[in-house]
């Protein structure tokens, strides 16, 4: 059997057959698109790394006049092919990609406009009767990118004739805003402003591409798709371009980038040679990837979960690299997330922050409102609303069903990798930093927490007096959970709020990579100094052994790796009882 490639950077829909490249085909939505009148304008936000920007470039190669010849070549061998549509081929695409302007705020509109001058190059280097002349289209030409697109369509239309309509793509549209936003919310306000007396460069290149729209020869912008990942910028200059439709959240395009489970399955069978993973089968792959990148619905009334498509194809292609299960889950691009993260969330007001904050931490559903209108033009800060919004177009939760009788909707955080992204935050925030590599050996080699024990007391003693000031059992969680992710083995996996599957959740379960290692559940209980009396020690101690109890039937919990079971009470800087409860191995 000849096996498909995976490239996990690939965003052109015409080297999938060219290079026989892996596809879950998605081009069934084209058609969907056509039918639907109110997508003529339509804005589609999905989290990075889903596969909007293949999904673009695949309207382009669809519609493009320039392109109609290589229909068969792109196109054999998916849906579409023998589903053509009337539009196929019918329209003078331009499309423009914003990922790569400058979020600097003094790059960014010089940068913004340099990326319409090469989109409509490329416009002009498909057209040459079309297009805007090369020497006009000089970014330096234009005091604003709105200028630029004015120049454009004025020449479109003295060139054209009543058959040449333009469907405009926008791939991005945000990525660079929200770069901006993470950073420096005023100027974001500036670039986005909708006041008349100082409009930004944003409102007004949308303002314009909303007065060229309508489909004939004076108006000759017919449709749009628009990508994106959260609603902030369109929600900031909605009065600029207040004819699109989102449609990010109906049902039927729930599934429009992304795996399915199906298409997950199918993509396993046209990329994995089982035959060459000994003690790897496909039921196996299919847990790991469900843990780490599955879970997302973008729809209330959405019955299915979403696979992140990247993120897919990254672990599928260490997993045939390396014949065997991949360490690292993540890309080392996905660590510049967490600062993106921060920036967002101080965007929101500190209670809402904190309340989320701890509620993802604990692993818990969150009931809020539909997602909300996110305008910095009109709001200082986030309220709570908001900032779950937020998340949830950026990735970090997703929405999990409605509530029966009421218009709130309850989210979650989708999968692990969400997870782990968001406690690493947590850490950072709480001023945890990595540090030198621990050596936990007593623990993998003897199941002794002796070493744990003392590097956690040693990283509470590095904090200052005013960390200490809000310490508790979540943040002991963290300190436990930061220390054993330092240990230089690798050996040991931790997992916070483990779900032991009878609804209970410990503290923290501590997986062992090695054949004859121990596994372990530790229940934390916290008192400050003032609180530690004897009395109020024992009262914890017997309160984490009767958790224990209940964990230890635990059905997520059975393994044929011995299962330690500890209680650990810690008072101020100091555990002050410490004790092996009992293993699974005597109950």
């Amino acid at each position: 059997m000849t096996y498909k490639k995976i490239s996990t950077s690939n965003t052109v829909m015409r080297l999938i057959n060219a290079e026989n490249l892996v596809y879950a085909d998605k081009t069934p939505f084209i058609a969907r698109l056509e039918e639907d009148p109110a997508c003529k304008v339509a804005v589609f936000l999905r989290p990075r790394r889903f596969g909007k920007t293949l999904f673009t470039d695949m309207l382009m190669s669809y519609y493009d006049r320039s392109l109609a010849g290589s229909f068969d070549s792109t196109f054999k061998g998916t849906w579409i092919h023998e589903h053509k549509t009337s539009l196929a081929g019918s329209y003078c695409c331009v499309r423009f990609d914003f990922s790569s302007v400058s979020g600097d705020a003094k790059l960014v509109k010089a940068s913004f406009t340099g990326e319409i001058a090469y989109a409509l190059m490329d416009f002009t280097d498909r057209y040459p009767d079309l297009g805007l002349p090369y020497s006009e289209l000089k970014a330096d030409l234009y005091a604003e990118p709105s200028d630029l697109m004015k120049a454009f369509v004025a020449n479109f239309r003295r060139h054209s004739t009543g058959r040449d309509l333009l469907y405009v793509i926008i791939d991005e549209y945000d990525h660079f805003a929200n770069d901006i936003l993470s950073r420096d919310t005023e100027t974001f306000r500036k670039i986005t402003s909708t006041a008349k007396e100082h409009e930004g460069f944003i409102k007004q290149f949308y303002s314009y591409l909303k007065e060229a729209s309508g489909g004939d020869r004076s108006r000759p912008i017919e449709r749009f798709f628009i990508t994106g990942v959260s609603s902030v910028s369109l929600d900031s200059l909605t009065s600029g371009f207040n004819i699109c439709t989102n449609i990010s959240n109906e049902l039927w395009c729930n599934s429009m980038v992304g795996f399915t489970h199906a298409e997950l399955s199918k993509i396993i069978d046209e990329t994995v040679d089982l035959s060459a993973l000994p003690g790897i089968d496909k039921t196996k792959i299919l847990q790991v990837m469900e843990k780490f990148y599955d879970g997302y619905t973008f729809s209330p009334k959405a019955k299915e979960r979403i696979f992140n498509s990247s993120m897919c194809l990254y672990f599928l292609r260490a997993l045939i690299q390396a014949n065997e299960m991949p360490e690292k889950l993540v890309p080392e691009s996905a660590g510049a997330d967490l600062s993106k993260l921060d920036g967002m969330l101080r965007i929101a007001i500190p209670e809402a922050r904190n309340q989320i904050a701890e509620l993802i931490f604990r692993r818990e559903e969150i009931s809020s409102d539909p997602p909300a209108a996110l305008n910095l033009n009109q709001n200082d800060l986030f309220d709570f609303s908001q900032a779950v919004s937020m998340l949830m177009y950026m990735g970090y939760l997703t929405i999990a069903y409605s509530l029966p009788g009421s218009r709130k909707l309850v989210y979650r955080c989708p999968n692990e990798i969400c997870y782990q992204v968001f406690l690493n935050y947590s850490e950072y925030c709480f001023g945890l930093r990595k540090s030198q590599n621990i050596d936990l050996l007593g623990l993998i080699e003897e199941a002794d927490p002796a070493s744990l024990i003392k590097s956690v007391e040693t990283i509470i003693s590095d904090l200052p007096d005013s960390g200490l000031a809000g310490f508790n059992e979540r943040t002991l969680q963290m300190c436990f959970d930061f220390a054993i992710k330092q240990e230089k083995s690798g050996l040991l996996h931790p997992f916070l709020e483990y779900d032991t599957g009878d609804h209970g959740k410990t503290d923290i379960y501590i997986d062992n990579s090695r054949p004859d290692g121990h596994r372990f559940v530790i229940e934390l209980k916290y008192l400050s100094k003032k609180q530690a009396t004897e009395a109020a020690i024992d009262a914890k101690f017997s309160e984490a052994v009767a958790q224990l109890q209940r964990y230890s039937a635990g059905p997520n919990l059975r393994g044929a790796k011995p299962l330690d079971l500890w209680a650990v009470v810690f008072a101020g800087r100091k555990a002050v009882k410490v004790q092996r409860v009992f293993r699974t191995a005597e109950l």
